[in-house]
């Protein structure tokens, strides 16, 4: 007897990857790891202070243009692979979809299989859902504004200062914490990931190297069988798609207005339900051509 087809694992690695680059992107400002004083005009890095000049930018700008060039390169090889695993916008609405699961507006399994169990889950995850709405996009907005200003500066005026006498610059933080908690509630209920598809400046740049590329050998979700009938009625990789997209086209769409992020979950989730069947996936996550 042969062995049991093992379903395709992208999901566990995936969110393990984004948490740990959104904790890195907020904690950055805080142990001294990249920062900017606007009011010393100094720069840090790694906990060290130096003048904001010549040349020791050029460790803002050198990082910067590598970046750049390596998202570039990355996407013309694996599609819009930082969308879907690394970029903080994406990883905050995905895990925004929690909180939406919470109102009945998402659709988190683990959330709405919580919400079922009695009204105490329901009533302890609102509460716990109204907390988040606004601690999340407050420290958001503190950890902006630890990457411009002194950390403790921060802390000591948002916190630790009457209102007023902080002056213009607390009052511009306290805005900017209201602006970024509204802003929040609007990316994650009501824009989402038409950012991405429409305005992001980096996701079109990502779309157009990757559509470049060669469309049969860059990294993409690809259907194996002949046509459509193996699927049957399933459309769990079309639920599974934060996008709505149809992974299993054979001309899946990378450009500008809807591209794949490459997140893999179309994949993991097909090779879940055909593992149950005891059969093999039907969507295949590779670069090259299929023979």
């Amino acid at each position: 007897m042969g062995a049991q087809p093992s379903a395709p694992r992208y999901h566990a690695l995936r969110r393990t990857i984004q948490v740990g680059l959104l904790l890195l992107y907020t904690l950055c400002p805080w142990v001294g790891l990249m920062r900017i004083n606007i009011d010393a005009r100094t720069v840090t890095y790694f906990g060290a202070a130096y003048p904001l000049d010549w040349p020791y930018t050029l460790g803002l700008i050198v990082p910067f243009v590598v970046i750049v060039w390596t998202l570039a390169l990355l996407s013309y090889l694996k599609g819009r692979a930082f969308c879907g695993w690394g970029c903080p916008y994406s990883t905050t609405v995905e895990l925004f979809d929690g909180l939406r699961t919470v109102f009945g507006a998402g659709k988190n399994r683990v959330v709405a299989a919580w919400m079922r169990r009695s009204a105490l889950h329901r009533w302890s995850l609102r509460i716990l859902a109204g907390i988040t709405l606004i601690a999340a996009p407050t420290l958001l907005a503190l950890s902006l504004a630890a990457y411009f200003w002194d950390p403790a500066h921060v802390i000591h005026l948002v916190f630790r200062t009457r209102w007023g006498a902080g002056g213009p610059v607390q009052t511009l933080l306290l805005a900017f914490i209201a602006f970024t908690i509204i802003l929040g509630w609007l990316a994650g209920f009501v824009v989402r990931f038409h950012f991405c598809r429409l305005v992001c400046i980096y996701g079109m740049g990502q779309a157009m190297a990757a559509s470049s590329g060669d469309p049969k050998t860059i990294l993409r979700p690809r259907y194996t069988p002949p046509s459509l009938d193996a699927c049957g009625s399933c459309q769990a990789c079309l639920k599974a798609c934060h996008l709505e997209l149809d992974p299993r086209e054979k001309h899946l769409v990378f450009g500008v207005a809807d591209g794949c992020f490459n997140c893999g979950e179309c994949v993991e989730v097909c090779g879940t339900v055909q593992a149950h069947k005891g059969a093999a996936p039907l969507l295949d996550f590779s670069s090259g051509k299929r023979r």
